[in-house]
């Protein structure tokens, strides 16, 4: 991993990429402590992009100091939102409130031809 960022297109069935890149790129950087939660976030938010969105999904990591910020973009405009889960064994929708949870931060860009999506780990 060269410089401070790695990005990837990630296509339709493809979201498990996301943990291999993310875990490598923290590796590289001597942020290996954020490995865990940033591997989830960025799953969630590749999974979101590939099954709500418009593929290809492109994921974009940006090394901030000891911070890392995890982008997804994708076609859609389509805001993700945080589901009122009403099931406790509900097996889906739960994605944004893992990442809520786990990212200091998170939130969406809207742009010409869809949208990003970013969360920030520490």
């Amino acid at each position: 991993m060269e410089g401070d960022s790695v990005q990837v297109d990630v296509r339709a069935g493809q979201a498990r990429t996301a943990r291999r890149v993310i875990t490598q790129a923290l590796e590289a950087w001597g942020l290996p402590h954020l490995t865990r939660g940033a591997v989830m976030v960025g799953h969630e938010l590749v999974a979101n992009a590939l099954r709500h969105g418009l593929p290809p999904a492109v994921l974009r990591l940006l090394r901030q100091g000891d911070r890392l910020v995890i982008e997804v973009g994708d076609g859609s405009d389509q805001v993700p939102r945080i589901a009122e889960i009403d099931n406790l064994t509900s097996t889906s929708g739960r994605g944004m409130q893992i990442v809520d949870t786990l990212a200091r931060a998170w939130g969406v860009r809207p742009h010409q031809g869809g949208k990003t999506v970013w969360a920030e780990i520490s």
